[in-house]
């Protein structure tokens, strides 16, 4: 069995002890540290949530292999600092929209942001149109991200895009929008700059935003 199988059977199963050294043995093999996060890590915390929605996963085995991931990113992050060379670093503000209480996504795009260099304010969960307004106001950011994991909560975010226009933030940041439901096409409707599928290419789109 391949490293990288291996890595995502640990996930799955929430085998948090021996996930640091099956990435070592991974990244030995020569595979890139991308791979590593978005065909290993990233698709078995989404076979993972599939099986919670579906009933065959229950909460704690949630949380196990979300620490599972979270361990193995332990050891991936310093990795990643050296492996993008930025010229300028940026604030991020992330969290995750009202209603929703989802966080392993937007965990996940904190640590590559910070692997690229951002500093991160994480909201939290189930952050209010006013949590976000205040978070722009206090550490005026370049980027605000909304992390959604359910489709009901979609219908929220053009609420807390209308709270920011009305206290006249909208033109000092750029927005970012990302989660299971979300699409390149939700977001050029309400007018978000950044769309991305998984959390190595948000990091990405972010780096690309500050440097513009």
């Amino acid at each position: 069995m391949s490293s990288m199988k291996q890595i995502y059977d640990a996930v799955v199963a929430g085998d948090y002890k021996d996930i640091q050294d099956l990435v070592k043995t991974a990244i030995k093999e020569g595979n890139s540290l991308d791979d590593i996060i978005n065909k290993s890590l990233s698709a078995a915390m989404v076979e993972v949530g599939d099986k919670f929605g579906s009933g065959e996963l229950y909460m704690p085995d949630m949380l196990l292999a979300a620490k599972a991931m979270k361990t193995a990113m332990e050891y991936i992050k310093p990795l990643l600092k050296g492996s993008e060379h930025i010229s300028e670093k940026g604030t991020l503000i992330i969290g995750t929209v009202k209603g929703d209480l989802h966080d392993i996504g937007k965990n996940l795009v904190i640590t590559m942001a910070e692997g690229q260099g951002f500093k991160v304010i994480d909201l939290g969960i189930d952050v209010d149109y006013q949590g976000f307004v205040n978070a722009i106001k206090e550490y005026n950011p370049d980027i605000v991200a909304f992390s959604g994991l359910l489709t009901t909560t979609l219908a929220n975010i053009p609420e807390h895009i209308k709270a920011i226009e009305e206290a006249g933030l909208r033109k000092k940041v750029v927005l970012a929008v990302g989660g299971a439901p979300v699409t390149q096409h939700f977001a050029d409707m309400y007018g978000i700059e950044i769309y991305a599928p998984d959390a190595s290419s948000a990091a990405k789109e972010f780096v690309k935003a500050v440097q513009k």
